[in-house]
């Protein structure tokens, strides 16, 4: 039994998504580029990119360096998480001016601090490059263990086609999502296992009977997500395991904050965690709110209106 392979998990992919990379990195030959993997996990631990992001309007592409524009990202992810639930799971960018086909020094680091910030156990990051013969896009998968993160390099479990999300998306936003310019990827070499199809796509799901099942109860979450967006810079909705939803977002130079809907909501209040300076404190928000008024509200239908006057008495 590989127990390497069975913790990092294989990396699934469609050939069109995979081709997207390596056409916006022929894009931009000479400044690094890139972007986001959008997808889920499997209970099995397999990573499955059902979407890839590439650079915003306002990213920032130097000869060794890259920085996503933070609002093409939120937007994008929201819309993507709203619609097909496929939850923020990696990153990618080139190293055209370092000349790595692996992760610098810096961008494992970047990982792995970003991973134990934010109590990840995943993470999966893709490093290309290219030069006259064609682009090379490297999996690198990320796992949090007992004694650390660790990275392992896997190789692309690839679909070929491409994946019902890709035109659907891009279809209704054509006006808003960025393609690349190259038409054709050509690959200088290419780390892949070809396989005929990505695993179950209830992976997608959540679990029969979870309340963000239901769209209308998705547009409440929008809605508290829209009224924190509305104030903090940076707001990320992710989804923790199969039955956890997190919102996490800073207060600048003051503290850092999550609000978690757990496998209890919406028969108990959601909870608050505040980091700052050093110490974590935690409130359920069913116990907030004036004397003799109700503190929660269990309807789905009140519940974006109860989390958000909670939040204005935390003053948030």
């Amino acid at each position: 039994m590989d127990i390497g392979r069975i913790a990092h998990g294989g990396v699934y992919i469609y050939r069109g998504e995979l081709d997207f990379m390596a056409r916006t990195i022929l894009d931009s030959p000479h400044m690094e580029t890139g972007g986001n993997l959008l997808g889920y996990w499997t209970p099995n631990g397999d990573a499955v990119i059902m979407y890839v992001l590439g650079p915003g309007r306002r990213s920032v592409c130097r000869f060794t360096s890259f920085i996503q524009d933070a609002d093409y990202l939120q937007l994008h992810a929201d819309r993507l998480f709203e619609e097909y639930h496929l939850s923020h799971i990696g990153v990618w960018h080139s190293h055209h001016g370092l000349g790595l086909s692996y992760p610098s020094g810096g961008d494992v680091q970047s990982i792995q601090e970003g991973m134990l910030a934010d109590g990840l156990s995943r993470c999966i990051l893709a490093i290309g490059i290219c030069d006259r013969a064609g682009a090379s896009v490297n999996a690198f998968s990320f796992v949090c263990t007992g004694e650390g993160v660790k990275m392992n390099l896997v190789p692309w479990n690839v679909v070929q086609g491409d994946g019902s999300v890709r035109s659907r998306y891009d279809t209704a936003y054509r006006d808003s999502v960025i393609m690349p310019q190259v038409k054709e990827a050509v690959y200088h070499e290419l780390n892949m296992i070809p396989v005929q199809q990505m695993p179950p796509e209830n992976g997608v799901k959540f679990d029969t009977g979870f309340w963000l099942n239901n769209k209308e109860n998705r547009l409440q979450l929008k809605r508290i997500v829209s009224y924190i967006q509305s104030k903090y810079s940076d707001v990320k909705l992710l989804k923790v395991d199969d039955m956890t939803i997190e919102i996490r977002f800073d207060i600048p130079r003051r503290s850092s904050w999550r609000i978690v809907f757990d496998k209890d909501f919406p028969n108990r209040a959601p909870y608050v965690v505040r980091y700052e300076a050093g110490e974590t404190t935690s409130w359920s928000l069913g116990a907030l709110g004036k004397n003799g008024t109700p503190h929660w509200l269990s309807s789905f239908s009140e519940m974006g209106q109860s989390v958000i006057n909670s939040l204005k008495y935390l003053s948030i």
